[in-house]
């Protein structure tokens, strides 16, 4: 039998698993607490034990999003004694976690929307945007990208990049994704270039 923190922490997982799969599928508002309690086989007594409302559940699904694609980030992000490569396959990753369309969903529509564009940049910036800023501080150190920009404003144009490639460039066919990978790629060895 499972101790009470393994069983709340389960309970919670289930919560928030659920309500991504809710979320991602029919929108946010679309969504009601009792559907959410009901999909993850909890009371709603319980729901709420764990979140006070339908916004701390997206929240949460938000934070989880944001952790699952620094994860996929840093992985594909290492495999390179390049580390402009690196910054370049990174990118590539979170360019494919985007273009699933529940995380577009769930980052681009309904966690601005709910939570604003302030506690979204806040969950981004240390998880997704922190690989991006430690990317580029290591091809700083190896001299790979100029020493002279700052990059706290290299990350943040570069995440803008990122963000507008997955809003553009999934909204069209396979070749329009194509030129966004290849237009970010240029910036990256465009750069590398001025170093």
């Amino acid at each position: 039998m499972a101790r009470n923190p393994e069983r709340s922490a389960k309970t919670r997982q289930d919560i928030v698993t659920t309500a991504r799969r809710l979320f991602g599928k029919e929108g946010y508002t679309s969504v009601s607490t009792p559907q959410i309690a009901d999909a993850s086989g909890v009371s709603r007594g319980a729901m709420y034990h764990h979140f006070r409302d339908k916004a701390a559940i997206l929240e949460a699904v938000i934070e989880a999003e944001f952790a699952h694609i620094a994860g996929i980030i840093d992985t594909s992000a290492t495999g390179s004694q390049d580390p402009v490569e690196n910054l370049v396959e990174g990118g590539e990753a979170f360019l494919t976690a985007m273009s699933d369309p529940v995380t577009r969903q769930l980052l681009l529509i309904d966690g601005p929307a709910v939570l604003g564009t302030q506690r979204m940049t806040d969950l981004d910036t240390c998880t997704t945007t922190q690989t991006l800023a430690d990317g580029i501080a290591a091809a700083k150190a190896e001299g790979r990208l100029p020493a002279d920009t700052d990059t706290a404003a290299l990350t943040s144009l570069m995440s803008g990049a990122y963000d507008r490639a997955a809003i553009d460039g999934f909204g069209y066919d396979a070749a329009r994704q194509l030129e966004m990978r290849q237009a970010i790629r240029a910036i990256w060895f465009g750069l590398s270039r001025l170093s």
